[in-house]
C-alpha cells in the first residue's frame, strides 16, 4: 500500500475498534514509523511503504486497536517543552500538569525577587516519568530536585531521561515521604494519585492501561492529601510551602484537609478555568 492508503487503512482499522480519533492516531503511527512529520505524510502520499515499514505499521495499529495508549506505542511524550521516555511502567504525563511546574516557577521567582535563598531544595513525590523533577531542574538551574517514587520501575524510566535530557535530579525509592524524612524542604511538590475508587473504574480504557497506583486515591481520592498533611509541619522549612495538583472538584475538600494542620491554602486554575493546583504554605 502506498502512504495515503495506509492512512485510511489504519484510520478504519481504529474506527471499528471505538478508537477516539482515529485518522489522527492512524496519521501520528504512520508518521512514527516513517519517521517524519504528519504534514509531510500527505505531501508524499503516493510513495509505497517499504514492506517492513508497513508490518511495523500494522502492528502499531493493532496495538492502538487494543486500546494501548499512543504514547506507549511511540515511546514518547512533550511536557513543558521536553520529550520524555514513556512505556507501561509509568503515568503518561498530562498538559494539566504542566500548570503545576508554570506556577512552581513563578511563586520561585517571586520568592527570589523577595530576596529569599535561590538555592531551592525540592522533593517531587510520586515523580513516576521525572516530568515535574525535571523540568524544575531544568527551567531553574539553582534548585536542588529530588523525585521520588514507591515504583523501582518508575525510577528506572524516570533516571533514563534524567540522563537523555541532560538534566541532574536526586531519585530515590521509598514509600510516600519516607526517603524525605531525615531532611527540611524548601518545597514539597506533587501530582499525587487522586481519583476516586468509583471514578476510576468509570475510566477511558486507555487510562486503565497505565499504572493504577498513579491515580487511585483511596476510596474518595484524598487519602494522600491527607497522609501528607499529617507529616508536612516535620518536612518543611520554616518558610517552606507544598504545591499539589488536584481534581476539578477536590478544592475544597483539600483546602481544608490542609487548614486543620494550620496550612493557609490558595486554588489556582488551569487554562479551562477548573481549579487544579493548591499552594499550602
Amino acid at each position: 500500500m502506498n502512504i495515503l492508503e495506509g492512512m485510511r487503512w489504519g484510520e478504519k482499522q481504529l474506527l471499528a475498534k471505538k478508537v477516539d480519533n482515529p485518522r489522527f492516531d492512524a496519521d501520528i503511527l504512520l508518521a512514527g514509523i516513517l519517521k517524519v512529520s504528519r504534514d509531510r505524510l500527505y505531501l508524499e502520499r503516493d510513495r509505497l511503504l517499504k514492506q517492513n515499514e508497513e508490518t511495523a505499521f500494522r502492528e502499531w495499529i493493532s496495538r492502538r486497536s487494543e486500546h494501548e495508549p499512543l504514547q506507549y506505542i511511540l515511546q514518547r511524550q512533550e511536557f513543558m517543552g521536553l520529550v520524555f521516555y514513556v512505556d507501561e511502567r509509568v503515568l503518561i504525563p498530562r498538559a494539566d500538569s504542566e500548570i503545576l511546574v508554570e506556577k512552581w516557577l513563578e511563586l520561585v521567582h517571586l520568592d527570589e525577587a523577595r530576596g529569599l535563598k535561590p538555592n531551592t531544595k525540592v522533593a517531587d513525590l510520586c515523580t513516576g516519568s521525572g516530568a515535574l523533577a525535571i523540568s524544575m531542574a531544568h527551567y531553574f538551574s539553582g534548585s536542588k530536585v529530588v523525585g521520588t517514587d514507591l515504583s523501582p520501575d518508575a525510577l528506572a524510566v524516570a533516571r533514563q531521561n534524567g540522563v537523555n535530557l541532560g538534566v541532574a535530579v536526586e531519585w530515590r525509592q521509598g514509600d510516600f515521604t519516607a526517603p524525605i524524612r531525615e531532611e527540611k524542604w524548601d518545597w514539597i511538590v506533587s501530582n499525587p494519585p487522586y481519583v476516586s475508587r468509583d471514578d476510576y473504574l468509570l475510566c477511558a480504557p486507555e487510562i486503565l492501561r497505565e499504572p493504577s497506583m498513579a491515580f487511585l486515591g483511596g476510596q474518595d481520592g484524598l487519602e494522600f492529601y491527607r497522609r501528607l498533611a499529617e507529616e508536612a509541619g516535620f518536612l518543611l522549612n520554616q518558610e517552606g510551602k507544598i504545591l499539589l495538583e488536584i481534581g476539578w472538584d477536590q478544592a475544597e475538600s483539600v483546602g481544608e484537609i490542609f487548614q486543620k494542620r494550620g496550612f493557609a491554602t490558595q486554588v489556582f486554575p488551569d487554562l479551562a478555568g477548573r481549579d487544579r493546583v493548591i499552594l499550602a504554605r
